[in-house]
């Protein structure tokens, strides 16, 4: 069985854009504010604004309902009541508001139209709305100069929302797609690492089980053999370990564009503001792997340790060297607010002989106006 994989930066982005979207919604319907306005200061019957604002909030609720759930990625799944609720509304409001419904009703129906309907259907309820509000705004003697431009307005917001609705499927897809490919890569690298186990493994443990089925029958018959054989047997089982921890080691060297990728990650999903600013040059691979271990040890520091809210990861080279930096303005989570917590660890130890043994130099520890500072230095040519 396997999972989808999904990545921790870009759902709260996502869900951020989607709750921004939906209070959107809220601001649009200000714009009911000018027909009602004007329809109560004509001064209309008790029973008439009992029905108008009723007619208003079922309006309202009928196609925030509609955009709710488009906003929300649920774009495919319809509310044909909400449509029927808020068409049946709009109409019945066009008689009691007059023309200032009409200049403002057919922003909503035709964002509603086109969350809601297929290409046909949302092309034809276009032209009936733009023919609907003309008439009415015909009937309320108007004169041209005011009303030759309303179905120009509705067409192109017309074509902006069917623009905007096949957009959004688009990046629908792309997400699907994304995710497809986040989870085959996965599977990818898992059939690669058992190949090469089985590739790195597989004569080793045969010559393993030969000789020990060897030294099985000797055993009774020639002991001496039976012991040069089990030495042999044991010879290739720590050639074997030797093996393992060297295909392990592989997979386990960090790529620092992964690093900093995971970094910022896990940074924003902990609510810390991360800004990260690359080398101006490229870093030879033996230095990234220094640096990516630096930046992994760092970031867990921050984490871990501090009550951070910014961090700021930068990325330096020059002729020699490159350099890592890595700080904070985060407060210790110590016993003691005037102490710092990140105390040097076996983390920080072993980041130390690490960047020590290759040449380079580490440097960590509080910064006199707060925050804590990480900073490696390695040299490009590392031994």
């Amino acid at each position: 069985m396997t999972v989808p994989v999904r990545s921790p930066a870009r759902e709260p982005a996502v869900r951020r854009g989607r709750t921004l979207a939906r209070a959107t919604c809220f601001v649009w319907l200000l714009l009911v504010v000018w027909p009602l306005r004007v329809f109560l200061a004509a001064g209309p019957e008790p029973v008439a604004v009992v029905g108008a604002l009723a007619l208003v909030a079922g309006f309202a609720a009928c196609w925030l309902a509609i955009m709710w759930r488009v906003l929300g990625g649920r774009a495919l799944r319809r509310r044909p009541w909400a449509l029927a609720g808020m068409t049946g509304s709009a109409l019945a409001l066009l008689p009691l508001f007059g023309a200032p419904w009409a200049y403002t009703s057919f922003v909503f129906v035709i964002s509603a139209f086109a969350a809601s309907l297929g290409d046909r259907a949302f092309a034809a309820a276009a032209a009936a709305t733009a023919v609907v509000e003309v008439l009415v705004l015909v009937a309320a003697e108007v004169p041209f100069g005011q009303l030759w431009w309303v179905p120009l307005v509705i067409a192109v917001q017309a074509a902006t929302c069917y623009g905007m609705k096949h957009m959004g499927l688009l990046l629908v897809r792309l997400q699907a797609a994304y995710a497809e490919v986040e989870r085959l890569a996965v599977e990818n690298e898992r059939l690669r690492f058992a190949r090469d186990l089985h590739d790195t493994l597989g004569h080793t443990l045969t010559s393993i089980t030969i000789r020990s089925q060897l030294a099985a029958r000797l055993a009774t018959t020639d002991a001496a053999r039976a012991a040069r054989e089990m030495s042999e047997v044991e010879g290739a089982a720590r050639q074997a370990l030797d093996e393992v921890r060297l295909a392990i080691a592989g997979y386990r060297t960090p790529s620092l564009s992964a690093e900093l990728e995971t970094a910022t990650r896990n940074l924003e999903v902990a609510g810390v503001e991360v800004r990260v600013s690359p080398a101006d040059g490229p870093i030879p691979a033996a230095a990234e792997v220094l640096l990516a271990w630096a930046v992994r040890e760092a970031v867990t520091n921050v984490l871990r340790h501090s009550r951070a809210r910014r961090c700021w990861i930068e990325l330096g080279v020059s002729e020699t060297a490159a350099s890592l930096e890595v700080r904070d303005d985060g407060r210790p989570t110590g016993p003691m607010d005037d102490g710092d917590a990140r105390a040097p660890g076996n983390g920080l130890a072993g980041l130390a002989e690490r960047v020590g043994n290759a040449g380079g130099r580490l440097e960590v520890g509080t910064l006199p106006g707060g925050g804590y500072r990480l900073r490696a230095r390695v040299p490009l040519e590392v031994p």
